[in-house]
């Protein structure tokens, strides 16, 4: 859990880092404090001086986690679309931002997949999609029979599983959206395409 040897981390950070990896690994109920504290390389009264108890640590990890996650993307929807142009860029950056922030935090998202709290922790992500595609339904630049709920679900389902399962993809076809980024650029355009355009001519 030490970096270079020319950086102090500090302790706090030490048992962050340690708390998301074998929470993602083992789950919040198959995680010790003594783990976690053995793993960040302090002493066991550590997490309660920082984080009161294991909980405390488990809950800052997901809230930074939701923090860091949704924030660029976020704001890019935040305002109505104000033309079909504009809903098309910024719903194509909102996407390509959602996957960058879930590569970055990728052990932190597989550990609200593993807890099964994916619906609780995307909840103002769905929300606020929504909003912002309702927004341009009534603006007339989406169809009008779009269930926008449907659409962030399908969204979450393609974004999560590349990383989730990141690994496994790697092994079958060779590509990995986390490590390729000729790949990550292919995969962003055909899913885009298919949210946009659909399948038939």
């Amino acid at each position: 859990m030490q970096q270079n040897t020319n950086t102090v981390v500090p302790a706090r950070d030490r048992l962050l880092a340690a708390g998301v990896e074998l929470f993602s690994k083992n789950g919040f109920a198959g995680t010790s404090i003594r783990e976690i504290c053995n793993l960040a390389d302090t002493g066991v009264n550590m997490i309660h001086h920082y984080f009161t108890n294991k909980q405390g640590l488990y809950d800052e990890i997901l809230e930074g986690f939701s923090d860091k996650v949704w924030l660029v993307p976020a704001r890019i929807i935040a305002e109505p679309p104000r033309s079909r142009e504009n809903l098309i860029s910024r719903f194509e950056v909102f996407i390509e931002e959602t996957l960058e922030a879930l590569i970055t935090h990728r052990r932190q998202y597989e550990m609200v997949v593993r807890e099964r709290i994916i619906f609780s922790v995307f909840e103002s992500y769905n929300q606020k999609l929504v909003t912002f595609l309702e927004a341009g339904k009534s603006a007339g630049y989406v169809q009008s029979g779009l269930d926008s709920e449907m659409l962030t679900g399908f969204i979450l389902d393609r974004l999560g599983n590349q990383i989730v399962y990141a690994s496994w993809i790697e092994e079958t076809t060779g590509n990995n959206i986390v490590t390729n980024a000729a790949y990550r650029k292919r995969w962003l355009r055909a899913n885009l395409d298919l949210i946009f355009h659909g399948v038939l001519a």
